[in-house]
């Protein structure tokens, strides 16, 4: 590293740089981001942007006279570029109208006068390739910056110093003899220094300027620094290129100790202001293509929305040479001296600097310019280093070297690589423009790297396009942390980012490719998710992290610990205070968690957290501090918190009271915002129902509540009529299943149900309650009489027969029209006569729209038998009945099968004889062909169904084939009928698909042992003659045979089920017709109505003016 990069004045950190100073063009209308910055934490006003001087402007002032120089000391000035031209006039900061475009543009509406004469800066040396040009192919000589008597050789070994006059033109660096050489052909005005000014040339000046005079082009400058052997003067190090495809030569020089700093001025200003070729790699190169096609992934090319010309580019990413002069780590430990001394194979040499979306790349600047000799060989010498792992940038203002510091994870060491660069301003504006646009959606900062920014750059800097920054940021880190930790980023395919939404899928590079996260992947995507203050709503559900805490002994002995989940996710939560919806639901977190969650939405709310909804269902909550540690967060948060799900976490004691005390506790919120509250399945925990009455009292909009399996309690009745009544009329939601509910309680029910607080119910569960037949009854009559024709009453699981019958009660509001117009029977356990009763009953019943049976069961552990599947039959066909939906699939499990069975098939006459039916779901039932025959008949007469899944129910291609026929007049090839009548409603057939892997399987194994034998008979074949062969031959047809229609088979049954998809699809197609020409009708008729309307009243008015 230089002298004076690491202390003192010459050393200049990113604070103490100028601010970043931008074009009016490149700020983009802040209207269109104020509500954006408001949900960040930024102000919506415009944003201040300060100017400062470049390298260039005393000079320039001095070509520009007084006039022009005052124009420019009142504008907003852009560091220079080789897209920045003299022709571009800068931009008044106060003078520019604000502009509705979006799309980044020059302004082009003042434009400076320039002298008579003055250079423009256009380039004439090819930009594919940087060969020694000829006397011809040189910019023309038409200014001269600077001249002196300077010792300079080039090459690096073996050179020769000579001491010459040098003279620095707007082109090249030329030598002479002497000074009196050089004034022969530049006239008396042979003495330059830094206050005379620069001399504009004449042509015939120029024309004496011979090849020999040439040391090298301005163009072709890599890098300028400086260094000063023990001993000697300072020397001027000039890095350039003689071919694109070589390593860069060396030039040095040691001017007189006062012109030193005047040379390295006018050097670096030759460079910015003149040579639009030095450093830079231009648009429309053979290797700027190649870099943008290697580096694909990292986004390096600009939206479509940015011209590469447009100063915006730089926040997108540039394209830069520079000289690699060394590469040190710093923290390395004094046993590992040799380490940090490393010499990595790019020092010393030219390389590309590519800034990315997500990386810094460094190239060897041979790569993709057409030579591809060791393009192979160098390809593995490519470093790239994340944006958001910079830890630090330093600049020596006085020559081209600047430092960038990277941070590892390897005990706390830091990369410093420090280049020298012709463009060294721009590459780092480019990089402290990326990293601003990265750090502006983290308004805390992201924790453990330090950068030294000033107070003006911490501010937002707006994206060329909104779609630029589409993941918010997210992307970035996740690369950051996994190239940190050496981890594949495609491990993070199903992380789903959705505005400010992300949602945490399973680890695996697609999505049928899903594994649960190891150690290091989930501290990857937790710390990434840590260090983003943008998303406000976060979901794990379903993430494991179960065998993430748990510590493991490697191979070598050691110990390796698991995640500390309580530290991460306290990290997390008091890291974002954007955070208002946090799903954790059944991801195994132990009780210690949970407190720590609780902890941090505490201490989170004196900095702005303000949680909505949090679900931490199925997780340990087992200890009882940290379940009052989260009543103790639930406090702060009452008047902000809609929902909060605490089902199965194994509360245990007094802490499901806790946390509806919680909610009462505080004095600053009179009722809470509660809307969705689910403490269910806590079995351990006992609830007190006084605590329980005053959490529903405060509960004005609560809409949820699910208590279901909490069998202890403190005192009866548990809930009272008029608290219900009570919950602001918008209670929609109520699960009581799997509580026994006493007498006393269920009168408060049925009083409750009766009064007008019941309208708003949707869903009512008393499913597993130990209810009888005459209470069932009751809750149906009391729900009847409500009036309530939306709500859902679901009774599963209760014993509603009295020993082989209903109770009477119970058949006769069976049989009225009082009764729900939902009713969900799940799971219950029937005699046979009680199911037959229950069916003769509804088929009397003229208000019922849906009725859910499924999972029936009878008590002799038998399928129900033929006369009671009739009659279920007999209801769906009978006058009164109205049924639209009708569930009756089975369940099968190791203990129990629970359905209705093979015996259902004698049912489908009567739905197909169904006016009002629907909705048929026969699933799992095992009726197997002969039932898929009986309701393809039913089909074809059936004109009301619309929705049908009968998958699992071992059907073959038979009666898939069947089941097409009934969609057809006559049937189909393969199943002809007589009759001319098909079915013309049905629209939605879910694809059976378990029937047809299970056929499809049968099929292949079939075709699998028909090959075996096949191979066995060739085999005897060729070794059998005479009438043995013969024998074998006919035995090896008809096996052949049998593949074959195996074969067949399989492509039969793919053909009958898309062909029954096809016939549903022109069903759909036809009644959505139907349904357009209706409301065509309906729209004509009230056109009609209308313009009888308008013309009663004309008469009606023309008669009293008669």
């Amino acid at each position: 590293m230089s002298p004076g990069m690491n202390g003192g004045s010459a050393g200049l950190t990113m604070s103490s740089m100028p601010p970043l100073s931008l074009p009016e063009s490149f700020l983009e209308e802040q209207s269109d981001y104020a509500e954006y910055y408001s949900d960040v934490g930024f102000a919506s006003g415009p944003l201040t942007i300060h100017p400062h001087r470049p390298i260039h402007q005393t000079a320039r002032d001095s070509m520009l006279g007084p006039a022009v120089r005052h124009s420019h000391q009142s504008s907003v000035m852009f560091l220079p570029s080789p897209h920045l031209t003299p022709t571009l006039a800068p931009l008044a900061e106060d003078s520019v109208p604000i502009r509705n475009s979006m799309a980044p543009r020059f302004n082009t509406d003042a434009i400076l006068a320039r002298p008579e004469g003055y250079y423009q800066g256009q380039p004439h040396v090819p930009v594919e390739s940087f060969l020694m040009p000829t006397q011809d192919q040189y910019p023309a000589d038409s200014l001269i910056l600077f001249g002196g008597t300077a010792s300079h050789s080039e090459g690096s070994m073996f050179r020769k110093d000579a001491k010459e006059y040098l003279m620095l033109t707007n082109s090249s660096l030329l030598k002479y003899k002497s000074m009196e050489k050089a004034a022969k052909v530049f006239g008396n005005q042979s003495v330059w220094s830094s206050s005379s000014g620069h001399q504009l040339l004449t042509p015939q000046q120029t024309a004496l300027i011979s090849k020999d005079n040439r040391i090298l082009s301005l163009n072709s400058i890599v890098g300028i620094h400086t260094f000063q052997p023990a001993g000697s003067e300072a020397q001027i190090q000039i890095e350039y290129l003689t071919s694109i495809s070589s390593q860069p030569a060396s030039m040095h020089f040691t001017p007189a100790p006062d012109q030193t700093e005047s040379w390295l001025k006018e050097l670096r200003q030759g460079c910015n202001y003149h040579a639009a070729q030095a450093g830079i790699i231009s648009k429309g190169t053979r290797q700027r293509q190649w870099v943008l096609d290697k580096m694909r992934d990292d986004h390096i090319s600009l939206p479509q929305s940015v011209p590469e010309t447009d100063p915006t580019a730089l926040t997108a990413g540039g394209m830069w040479r520079a000289y690699f002069k060394s590469q040190k780590l710093v923290g390395v430990p004094t046993n590992d001296t040799n380490l940090g001394d490393s010499k990595v194979p790019l020092e010393g040499k030219a390389v590309v600097i590519a800034i990315g979306k997500s990386y810094i790349h460094l190239l060897p600047h041979n790569l993709g310019n057409g030579s591809n000799k060791d393009d192979l060989k160098d390809e593995r010498n490519i470093l790239q280093y994340p944006i958001l792992t910079t830890k630090a940038i330093q600049y020596r203002e006085r020559d081209d070297t600047f430092s960038l510091s990277f941070g590892t994870t390897l005990r706390q060491r830091k990369v410093v690589i420090t280049f020298a660069s012709a463009r060294a301003r721009e590459i780092i504006i480019a990089i402290r423009a990326r990293v601003e646009s990265l750090r502006w959606l983290y308004p805390l900062g992201r924790k453990g790297i330090e950068l030294s920014l000033s107070e003006t750059l911490s501010r937002p800097i707006p994206v060329p396009s909104k779609e630029y920054m589409g993941d918010l940021g997210f992307e970035d880190l996740l690369r950051a942390e996994c190239n940190a930790m050496n981890l594949d980023r495609n491990v993070f395919h199903n992380v789903r980012i959705d505005g400010f939404r992300v949602v945490v899928g399973k680890a695996g590079d697609s999505p049928d490719n899903r594994s649960d996260y190891t150690v290091d992947e989930m501290k990857c995507l937790l710390r990434a998710l840590r260090f983003n203050t943008t998303f406000k709503e976060i979901s794990f559900h379903n993430i494991s992290f179960a065998d993430l805490q748990k510590p493991k002994t490697m191979k070598d002995g050691t110990i390796r610990y698991g995640l500390r989940l309580d530290k991460e996710f306290y990290e997390l939560v008091m890291g974002n205070p954007q955070i208002r919806y946090l799903d954790l639901h059944n991801c195994n977190l132990d009780t210690g968690t949970i407190g720590s969650i609780g902890r941090a939405i505490r201490d989170g709310f004196t900095a702005g957290l303000r949680l909505e909804y949090l679900d931490i269902s199925g997780n340990n909550a087992s200890d009882g501090a940290d379940v009052m540690t989260l009543a103790k967060g639930i406090v702060k948060h009452a008047g902000t918190l809609h929902g909060l799900e605490l089902g199965n976490c194994q509360i245990t004691g007094d802490g499901i009271n806790q946390i509806m005390h919680a909610f009462v506790a505080n004095p600053d919120v009179a009722t809470h915002t509660l809307e969705t509250f689910g403490i269910q399945g806590n079995t351990e925990s006992k609830v007190n129902s006084y605590i329980l009455d005053m959490f529903l009292k405060h509960s004005m909009q609560l809409q949820r509540l699910d208590l279901s399996g909490l069998p202890s309690w403190s005192k009866s009745p548990i809930l009272m009529a008029e608290t219900l009544s009570n919950c602001g009329g918008s209670l929609t939601h109520l699960d009581l299943s799997g509580m026994a509910l006493h007498p006393s309680t269920l009168d408060q029910i049925l009083a409750w149900i009766s009064n007008p607080g019941f309208q708003s119910m949707e869903v009512f569960k008393v499913e597993g309650c130990g209810l009888d037949g005459a209470q069932f009854a009751s809750i149906l009559d009391a729900v009847g009489q409500s009036r309530n024709a939306k709500v859902e009453v679901h009774a599963g699981r209760n014993l509603l027969s009295d020993g082989n019958d209903l109770p009477e009660v119970l058949v006769n509001i069976l049989a009225s029209g009082e009764t729900p117009a939902s009713i969900n029977l799940r799971q219950t356990c029937w005699s046979e006569p009680s199911l037959r009763q229950l069916f003769v009953s509804l088929s009397q019943n003229w208000s019922l729209k849906r009725l859910d049976l499924s999972s029936v069961s009878l008590a002799s552990n038998r399928d129900p038998d033929v006369e009671t599947c009739k009659l279920l039959g007999q209801m769906l066909s009978a006058h009164s009945s109205r049924l639209e939906e009708l569930y009756i699939q089975g369940e099968e499990t190791a203990e129990l099968t629970s359905r209705m069975g093979k015996n259902l098939w004698r049912s489908f006459q009567g739905m197909g004889m169904s006016r009002y039916l629907t909705k048929l779901d026969v699933r799992r039932n095992r009726f197997r062909d002969e039932g898929a025959h009986a309701l393809a008949e039913a089909l074809r007469g059936n004109q009301s169904l619309v929705w049908l899944d009968m998958d699992e129910n071992d059907v073959s291609m038979e009666g898939f084939n069947a089941i097409l026929a009934a969609f057809h007049q006559g049937g189909t090839e393969h199943v002809p009928t007589g009759t001319m009548t098909y079915n013309s409603t049905l629209c939605y057939f879910e694809t059976p698909v378990k029937d047809v892997e299970t056929q499809s399987l049968v099929l292949r194994e079939s075709m699998l042992e028909t090959y075996k034998k096949e191979q066995e008979t060739r085999f005897l074949l060729s070794n059998s003659t005479g009438k043995d062969s013969r024998e074998w031959k006919e035995r090896l047809a008809q096996i052949v045979r049998t593949r074959n229609l195996s074969a067949e088979a399989i492509g039969r049954l793919d053909r009958a089920i898309k062909g029954i998809a096809s016939a549903t699809e022109r069903n759909k197609a036809a009644m959505e017709a139907v349904y357009r020409d209706r409301e065509h009708r309906r729209d004509r008729e009230i056109d009609r109505e209308r313009e009888r309307e308008r013309n009663r009243n004309r008469d009606s008015q023309l008669g009293l003016q008669g």
